[in-house]
């Protein structure tokens, strides 16, 4: 893919889903807030912090008082990642979105590598092409990235990842996923009104705190039941 001219800085909203974060959410929002200084003329921050028990709350209320650009949302029960990152999708209000972990596996900086890009393509997936997570979650991760392939024709390698979006995509998809499939709807919604994808390699780091909901059975069979209802329906 060839890198399109510089262009002028937008107007950005860095969307954080944040569930047992808090060793590392005060990583991502200064580093957040670091990038929409130096890339956007206008930018926020939002945290919505899933009902973490580990003390995540506290951080982020430190953290609120510290940088002006950061609005949290706190879930009192948790909603799991799905319902969490719709929520987050539509709570964006600046013309570009950009997706980043709680958990500082992807950091935020690696939304320069996304930014050249902006004139190629209404939503840019990163591509974590070097995953550093336990073999067991790359397999479910190959696996689900394969059967989107094969079910629906979606020739991504990383839906899940970190994307950077055009805010008028929010405002023409309409995503009923209340799962981690919630991604992959947003892929297939995108595509089938139009808009352009393109995936871009970026860097993943090991996951430095604990308590992600990813991987668990829990957590996978609702997206199973919401891949296959979606292919019935496709069909």
């Amino acid at each position: 893919m060839k890198k399109s001219d510089p262009a002028p800085k937008l107007s950005i909203s860095f969307l954080i889903p944040a569930y047992n974060d808090r060793e590392t959410i005060g990583e991502v929002v200064r580093e957040s807030d670091e990038m929409g200084k130096r890339h956007a003329g206008s930018y926020e921050i939002i945290v919505i912090n899933d009902a973490s028990p580990d003390g995540t709350a506290a951080e982020l209320t430190k953290l609120s008082k510290r940088y002006r650009k950061l609005r949290v949302i706190t879930h009192m029960v948790n909603k799991g990642y799905g319902e969490t990152i719709r929520e987050l999708y539509y709570a964006g209000s600046q013309d570009w979105l950009f997706t980043v972990p709680g958990d500082y596996q992807i950091p935020p900086v690696e939304l320069e590598k996304l930014l050249p890009y902006q004139n190629e393509a209404d939503m840019i997936i990163g591509w974590r092409s070097n995953r550093q997570d336990p073999p067991a979650r790359l397999r479910q991760s190959r696996i689900y990235n394969l059967l989107l392939r094969l079910m629906f024709g979606l020739r991504l390698h990383d839906v899940n990842s970190v994307r950077l979006m055009k805010s008028s995509v929010m405002k023409s998809v309409k995503l009923k996923s209340v799962s981690a499939f919630a991604d992959a709807e947003l892929a297939l919604e995108s595509r089938s009104q139009g808009f352009r994808i393109i995936e871009v390699p970026i860097g993943h780091r090991a996951r430095q705190a604990t308590g992600a909901g990813g991987g668990k059975l829990g957590t996978i069979l609702p997206v199973i039941r919401e891949m296959l209802m979606r292919f019935i329906l496709w069909q």
